[in-house]
């Protein structure tokens, strides 16, 4: 897909799920969602510079894992960059998001992409989740597990289980999954320890932050913090406009990270990578929305 082309609807606005010709292929997305939804929706892409990054390490021919995968907005995206020859792996909990997700998969003919209704954790096991009706608006790919009690099955795999030795090296671990990060990685040593991917981890839970890097470092990695903004100033449709405020501001209670992603790119120790451009984790207690260990973001 070229830019510079409008994201348009391509459903005329009917009916609560839109359909637009996006940067990575043809998106379906919940008009309600008010986050991934009207992204796409107004820039015609999601998060492209999360994208951009994920292009500095994937290639053709590789695998990968997209955990919390939402409506397949990376998806899709990752599933053009690894081509035919790779895989990709995505699980999604959320069986209205799962539905997007594996429809988006087909609609651009990406029979590579496998969407799983699954949770990653650090135990197999089941969850029982509660469906999510998505008529109101809300940020749908927000949503917590824990929030979601119900009586509907949802399995839980270890990622050690799911990517077996013996089925090919995996390039790239997405995780997205809304604080339940370190239970992921937990329950992935065993694929970490054999293949040392590159780990993308979100982690924009200031009280979890400290333990999850802690983790990620006995597990021998280097980390650096990378925080896109949503607004890409050259997005799919053009639009110079920004749709959500940007920046850390300080209200005198908390600090809030507006319109924006906080995120660990995470490179095996052992490799010596040196990333220009990223600010590398100095402390496991700093963060940018915590207080007086964040002088790095916000000025102290």
């Amino acid at each position: 897909m070229q830019g510079g082309a409008m994201a348009e609807d391509l459903l005329g606005g009917a009916g609560p799920v839109g359909l637009v010709r996006a940067r990575h292929g043809l998106m379906m997305y919940r008009r309600t969602d008010s986050v991934v939804g009207r992204s796409l929706d107004y820039y015609g892409e999601y998060f492209e510079q999360e994208v951009a990054l994920f292009r500095q390490c994937v290639r053709a021919g590789d695998r990968v894992i997209d955990v919390g995968a939402n409506i397949g907005a990376h998806t899709v995206a990752l599933a053009r960059l690894v081509g035919p020859t790779g895989r990709v792996l995505a699980l999604e909990p959320i069986d209205a998001n799962h539905r997007l997700l594996c429809g988006n998969l087909a609609l651009n003919g990406l029979d590579w992409a496998d969407g799983m209704l699954a949770a990653a954790g650090a135990a197999d096991g089941v969850l029982h989740l509660a469906g999510v009706a998505m008529d109101a608006e809300g940020n749908y790919g927000a949503l917590s597990l824990d929030a979601l009690h119900g009586d509907r099955p949802v399995p839980v795999h270890r990622l050690d289980g799911l990517a077996p030795d013996g089925a090919g090296r995996i390039r790239l671990i997405k995780i997205d999954v809304e604080g339940m990060e370190a239970e992921v990685l937990a329950g992935a040593r065993g694929l970490i320890a054999r293949d040392r991917p590159v780990l993308y981890v979100e982690n924009d839970r200031p009280d979890k932050s400290a333990a999850l890097i802690r983790l990620l470092g006995e597990l021998g990695y280097a980390c650096y913090w990378y925080l896109p903004a949503f607004h890409n100033p050259a997005n799919f449709a053009g639009r110079s406009e920004a749709i959500f405020g940007h920046g850390l501001v300080d209200n005198g209670t908390e600090i809030h990270g507006l319109g924006m992603g906080i995120n660990l790119f995470c490179l095996p120790a052992e490799a010596g990578a040196r990333i220009s451009g990223l600010l590398p984790v100095a402390d496991p207690d700093e963060h940018p929305l915590r207080r007086g260990h964040n002088g790095r973001f916000i000025g102290g």
